[in-house]
């Protein structure tokens, strides 16, 4: 009898812990079946708070109640996915991430297939093209080192400046070659569009000419290497292999999604396949 009672509680004991699960891979197990983790919040700003609020009706079909928060800071939406405040985030390309990651020992990975990249470019409002750009014009910049590499490739793609070719993350003390000593103003990704108004150019991200109401594409000169700055759905490494993950993949990847995208963003997201 005392042995049939110890088996029974062992077995208790065992049933409430499964019933409770690893809420971190999105299922919780009970008396064997499944059971689906449906609510999931997710990281954006501005410039993907309409694509994200475009997915919550995706999801709600599928089962999922979606909610999102709108940051500020790039940065503080991969905090929030890190420490676990938010499930996921759309926002940010992977190589932003990775430098994330390694700066602050995060655990975030960019779900398989990525979606879409956003272009960026160099913009001006008081010079046409890149041939009329005067000597000493003052270019704004973006200060973070992977933003600031990308923006310096497509000046010397169009052949404006060289950059010493030992450096694979460049900054501005690796320029080489300036021919026409343009000056370089540091600044965060998100004041290089106000900047216009006051510099000779600036470097800016599409999304962040769309989101100020301006025309991106107007830029004098834009990005060869789009596939090298892949954006998709974040998450926690614990969660790559979650169904609610990869059920949220597939409603970004999505024709209703695209076809959303297309007409409210006007060809901003540039969908890989």
């Amino acid at each position: 009898m005392k042995k049939f009672v110890i088996v029974a509680i062992v077995l208790v004991v065992f049933l409430a812990l499964t019933t409770y699960g690893d809420a971190n891979n999105g299922f919780s197990v009970a008396n064997g079946a499944e059971i689906k983790k449906i609510d999931i919040s997710i990281a954006c700003a501005e410039t993907t708070q309409a694509l994200v609020a475009a997915v919550v009706p995706v999801m709600a079909k599928k089962g999922y109640n979606v909610t999102y928060q709108t940051f500020a800071n790039n940065v503080n939406t991969l905090v929030a996915v890190n420490d676990g405040s938010m499930d996921a985030l759309m926002l940010v390309h992977k190589p932003f991430m990775q430098i994330f990651n390694n700066r602050n020992k995060g655990d975030l990975v960019m779900i398989d297939p990525h979606m879409f990249a956003v272009g960026m470019g160099l913009f001006s409002e008081r010079y046409s093209s890149i041939d009329n750009l005067p000597e000493k014009a003052s270019i704004a910049i973006m200060n973070d080192s992977m933003n600031m590499d990308r923006g310096l490739r497509i000046l010397e793609d169009a052949g404006l400046i060289s950059i010493d070719p030992s450096k694979k993350t460049a900054t501005l003390i690796d320029i080489s070659k300036n021919p026409k000593h343009f000056k370089f103003v540091e600044m965060d990704q998100t004041q290089t569009v106000r900047s216009l108004q006051d510099m000779d150019a600036a470097i800016a991200f599409f999304s962040h000419m769309k989101n100020a109401n301006k025309d991106f594409n107007t830029y004098l000169i834009r990005d060869n290497r789009t596939d090298q700055y892949p954006q998709g759905v974040i998450v926690k490494a614990e969660n790559v292999q979650a169904q609610w993950a990869h059920d949220l993949v597939k409603a970004f990847r999505s024709e209703s999604i695209r076809a959303f995208a297309y007409e409210h963003y006007g060809g901003l997201y540039e969908y890989f396949d």
